[in-house]
C-alpha cells in the first residue's frame, strides 16, 4: 500500500516535471527563467535585498538581519544537511529529453536551495513590510517555478524547499518576538535597532 503511495507521488512529480519543462518552454521563458534561475543562485537576490534594507536605515536593519538569518538557517539545512540525507539525483540525471537551460549544479536536488532561500527571505519581508508582501512573494513563486523550467528540480523539490523556508522565516519571525517582547508598561516593543 505505501509502496503504491510511494510510485503514485513520484510519476505524478514526473510528470509534472515534464509538463513545465517541455509543455510550457517558449522563446520568451527560454531567456526570461535561465536569469530568474541564476540570479537566485546561493540567495544573491536576496543578500542585495538584504543589503538595500540595511542601507535605508535603522529601521529597515532589524528586518535585513531577519531575513540574513533566515536565509542563513535555509541554506544551511537545506544544502548540508537535508540534500545529504535525501541524495535525490537531479532530473537531468535521471530522465530522458530535460530542455536543461542552465550550468548543471553538482549538488543534489531535494529539497531546492533556491525555493528555501526565497521562501524563507520573501516570507519574512512580506511579514515586515507588507506593502512589499505582494512582490516578494511573486518573486520567490517565479525563482521556485524557473528552477523546474530549466530542468534542474522537481516539483517536489520546489514544495520541499517552500515549506523549509516557511519554516525557517516562521522560526526566525517567533524567535524576534521573544526577544522583543511589548513592555508591560507602554505595551511596545523596546527599540533595540541592528548597527
Amino acid at each position: 500500500m505505501l509502496d503504491s503511495v510511494f510510485f503514485t507521488i513520484k510519476s505524478l512529480d514526473i510528470q509534472w516535471f515534464y509538463f513545465v519543462n517541455q509543455s510550457l518552454h517558449n522563446a520568451f521563458f527560454n531567456v526570461v527563467m535561465p536569469f530568474v534561475s541564476n540570479v537566485g543562485d546561493n540567495g544573491l537576490l536576496w543578500l542585495f535585498f538584504a543589503l538595500l534594507l540595511y542601507l535605508f536605515g535603522p529601521k529597515m536593519r532589524r528586518t535585513s538581519f531577519l531575513m540574513l538569518l533566515a536565509l542563513f538557517i535555509s541554506f544551511v539545512l537545506g544544502e548540508e544537511i537535508l540534500k545529504h540525507i535525501f541524495q535525490r539525483p537531479r532530473p537531468f540525471l535521471s530522465l530522458e529529453g530535460v530542455n536543461l537551460l542552465v550550468a548543471t549544479p553538482g549538488s543534489f536536488s531535494f529539497p531546492s536551495g533556491h525555493a528555501a532561500n526565497a521562501f524563507a527571505s520573501s516570507l519574512v519581508v512580506a511579514r515586515k513590510i507588507p506593502r512589499l508582501a505582494r512582490l516578494a512573494l511573486l518573486t520567490a513563486v517565479v525563482m521556485a517555478f524557473s528552477r523546474v523550467y530549466v530542468g534542474v528540480h522537481y516539483p517536489l523539490d520546489i514544495l520541499g524547499g517552500a515549506l523549509l523556508g516557511a519554516l525557517c522565516a516562521r522560526f526566525v519571525l517567533r524567535l524576534e518576538a521573544s526577544v522583543y517582547r511589548p513592555s508591560r508598561r507602554t505595551g511596545r516593543s523596546p527599540s533595540y535597532p541592528i548597527k
